[in-house]
């Protein structure tokens, strides 16, 4: 397990999915998302045609359609067509606010001026044939239901980890029921955490502890990077925002050459490790984390996390007086670490959340 101090997964990754997933993409369990990760597998064909022996149709005004040199056509999903239109060079936006009989002779001449050996698609063969990916010969697959198969290994050795509960179908205030696992058609998301075994936190009065989880996300058809990241956090709410998130370790490769597979295989030892270690060294750098001051007063903290972090003076001051109201010890890194995790809490926009994230991740991995 990469040790990373950055990482792409905040407090807000998991209440994102959450509030956008649709119904049919929302699974009560690890178990039933690898059936039909599985079921989709099987029916589904991966194999290379030559660029020049593909093309597009546009037998209705709904849409197009990918027609291979047998006749066959297949219906193309909305993310299949803008990896079409790339490789044709010609905008997928822009395609989309045309005739489709237009659009179709956009990327079928597009096509033709490609020099590729060949393109990979990724057919699902159930009624209507679909294509779910058209990707370059160098893209590496790896398969959804591989995955949440060694994820279920893992919670059938350690039955702590589980899904944690969230309100059905993203409506706030709906039953609570196990959520964090979806599946679309672009990507699969897993959402876990071990709520069993606490941390002591030295500085939480409520002495709720702390505890571990994980998020594992894969694209099939393109869309993501592989990602599995490893995190300390304080509570869960029922829409899924994680309280006093703090990121420990992550994986992420790029689907591109055999090497993610070695690198999955060889770092699944790793990985597994680092989910099911003893809590020993993370109650280690809590500790260090508490005694650690950035300074002896609060002036000499603003100046310290302004020169370490993109953070403006007015920003680091309000992260300041959030740790200076909850925490023991503001001047701590830890605590003036939950000051910050707070303030992005607070904040209305994404970016600035995602910032004020990234700033305490980076200020944590300076524990020494």
């Amino acid at each position: 397990m990469q040790s990373t101090g950055v990482a792409a997964v905040t407090a807000f990754t998991a209440h994102r999915e959450w509030a956008t997933r649709p119904p049919d993409e929302r699974f009560a369990s690890v178990s039933t998302l690898y059936e039909a990760a599985r079921d989709r597998r099987v029916r589904t064909e991966e194999r290379v045609i030559e660029t020049s022996q593909i093309q597009t149709d546009a037998p209705t005004d709904d849409g197009l359609v990918l027609r291979e040199p047998s006749g066959q056509t297949s219906a193309l999903t909305h993310w299949s067509f803008e990896q079409l239109a790339g490789i044709a060079g010609a905008p997928p936006r822009y395609l989309r606010t045309l005739p489709a009989s237009i659009a179709s002779s956009a990327i079928n001449f597009g096509l033709r001026r490609q020099r590729r050996d060949g393109l990979q698609l990724f057919v699902d063969q159930a009624d209507p044939r679909t294509v779910h990916a058209v990707t370059s010969q160098r893209y590496e697959r790896v398969h959804h239901d591989e995955l949440a198969a060694r994820v279920l290994d893992l919670m059938g050795e350690h039955p702590a980890w589980h899904l944690p509960p969230g309100y059905k179908d993203g409506v706030f205030g709906a039953v609570r029921i196990p959520s964090g696992a979806y599946l679309g058609d672009r990507d699969m998301f897993l959402f876990l955490i071990d709520g069993n075994r606490s941390l002591d936190d030295p500085t939480d009065p409520s002495q709720a502890g702390m505890f571990r989880g994980f998020i594992l996300r894969n694209s099939d058809v393109g869309a993501a990077a592989l990602t599995l990241d490893l995190f300390l956090f304080r509570a869960v709410c029922g829409n899924h925002i994680i309280w006093g998130f703090h990121h420990l370790a992550g994986f992420r490769r790029r689907h591109v050459g055999a090497s993610i597979h070695e690198a999955w295989a060889g770092s699944l030892e790793s990985v597994r490790a680092s989910l099911d270690a003893s809590l020993d060294d993370d109650r280690a750098m809590l500790l260090r984390a508490t005694t650690q001051e950035l300074g002896a007063s609060r002036e000499e903290v603003l100046n310290t996390v302004t020169a370490r972090l993109d953070l403006s003076r007015k920003v680091a001051d309000e992260a300041y007086g959030l740790a200076d109201a909850y925490e023991r010890n503001p001047r701590s890194i830890w605590g003036y670490v939950q000051g910050l995790t707070r303030l992005s809490q607070r904040t209305p926009w994404q970016d600035t959340r995602f910032g004020l994230d990234q700033a305490a991740s980076r200020l944590l991995a300076t524990v020494s």
